[in-house]
């Protein structure tokens, strides 16, 4: 489809009107065009940039293959070339729920002629991408490019999340053995245990029965093989670095019998940590301030960026990540803390976070449960329904909608081309 072009202006979306005053377009990241009009040759207009500088609760959606992932890609390669005075104070972290984005390291090669009719050219981004240690050897041994593993601590882990961790409730007799175990082994070592001293501690327990005892001790031995849980894990700082974008690939897990809940842990701890630490470091910044001194901390502001998000934050059923994440959705804005958000099922998202969003991305949507989902968002600045705006929107990919609360307005855009591989293509049976 060929598309034309007018005007060379810029729009940023996400940002007052004051920090427009005051920084202008400095960070912000380029997301797409401005869609003038669409039909067989669609018109394209002045840039849209996003504000990454302040705490953001971004939604993507969109039906299956419509961009939402490639949505996101272009927003981590932006946030790789910020200015870098503002892309220090800056971590982000990835949680990747199909194992894609690596790619980013790899330079596009298939879309150059796109990318030149943007004025744009090819580039690697550079991202950091740690696997559960466990499945490290899996990814190098088929040359897939990682940087390194991470694991959880042990002792990190309250009595909730290990019953999370293999789906049990309180009432099993399990579920009491293992929280009594916690605690005995809590006291007798601190912070430092792992695995194998939890079963020790089993098998010397009097008050369970040997087929209780028998099952939690399997369940640990199988969570030992995940190589995911040990005595260190990896520490926060590790994660949050400045300036550092983190994939943190958890699609190992995703459907894997006796791991459902390995994935839901890695989020809830994660969120947890980081919204403790972020929560200190703010204070530590304002007392800068009040001291006249720049806002600075050794603790990033963090932007998380969580794919297939429903399966996080579902809207009918309890889930250990849920509880942290609606935190950030609520409160997470103050110590610095932003979401990014993606999903093709809006109608299985837990409702707080598509009515606290700020800032609305949307791809093509027909399913109208998945519609109805999102028209929670309809703002009195919103002229038609969300039906009539997809049924205006080009076919092809890479069209999306967007509702900006900050500036209380609302955009049709083209994302622009990737600088980055796509490994998020349809697979095919062809070769080449």
């Amino acid at each position: 489809m060929a598309v034309r072009e007018l005007g060379t202006g810029e729009n940023v979306i996400g940002r007052s009107l004051s920090d427009l005053e005051k920084y202008k377009n400095k960070g912000t990241g380029y997301l797409g065009k401005v869609l003038m009009s669409s039909g067989e040759r669609p018109v394209l207009g002045s840039k849209i940039r996003v504000d990454v500088a302040r705490p953001h609760l971004m939604l993507i959606c969109g039906k299956r293959g419509s961009g939402k992932s490639y949505t996101m890609a272009v927003m981590l390669e932006e946030m790789a070339r910020l200015e870098p005075s503002v892309r220090q104070r800056i971590s982000v972290i990835v949680i990747d729920t199909v194992g894609i984005f690596w790619s980013l390291k790899i330079a596009n090669k298939e879309n150059v002629s796109e990318l030149a009719e943007w004025d744009l050219e090819p580039g690697n981004t550079d991202v950091r991408v740690l696997v559960p240690k466990g499945k490290l050897d899996f990814y190098k041994n088929r040359k897939i490019p990682v940087d390194g593993a991470f694991t959880l601590k042990a002792a990190e882990l309250e009595a909730s999340e290990w019953l999370a961790l293999f789906k049990m409730n309180w009432a099993e007799p399990g579920a009491v053995l293992l929280s009594r175990v916690i605690d005995k082994v809590k006291e007798a070592l601190g912070t430092y245990y792992g695995i194998d001293d939890l079963i020790a501690t089993i098998r010397k327990d009097e008050d369970a029965d040997k087929n209780t005892k028998f099952a939690i001790i399997n369940r640990l031995n199988a969570a030992k093989n995940w190589g995911l849980i040990e005595k260190k894990g990896t520490k926060i700082k590790e994660i949050a670095k400045p300036g550092a974008i983190t994939v943190i690939d958890v699609s190992a897990y995703r459907q894997a019998i006796g791991m459902e809940g390995t994935k839901d842990i890695i989020v809830a701890l994660l969120g947890k940590r980081l919204f403790e630490e972020r929560m200190l470091f703010r204070k530590e910044e304002e007392m800068k301030l009040v001291r006249g001194e720049k806002r600075e901390s050794t603790m990033p502001v963090i932007w998380m960026f969580i794919d297939e998000a429903h399966m996080f934050m579902p809207k009918d059923e309890d889930n250990i990540a849920l509880k942290v994440l609606l935190e950030w959705v609520r409160v997470g804005r103050q110590p610095g803390l932003s979401l990014v958000l993606a999903t093709q099922r809006p109608n299985k998202l837990h409702p707080d976070a598509i009515s606290q969003c700020d800032l609305f991305i949307s791809h093509r949507m027909t399913s109208q449960p998945d519609i109805q989902a999102v028209s929670a968002l309809r703002p009195s600045y919103m002229h038609q329904d969300f039906d009539r705006y997809y049924a205006e929107m080009p076919r092809s990919k890479g069209y999306a909608l967007i509702i900006d609360d900050n500036t209380e307005k609302i955009w049709m855009i083209k994302v622009r081309p990737r600088f980055s591989w796509d490994a998020g293509v349809t697979a095919t049976a062809f070769t080449k």
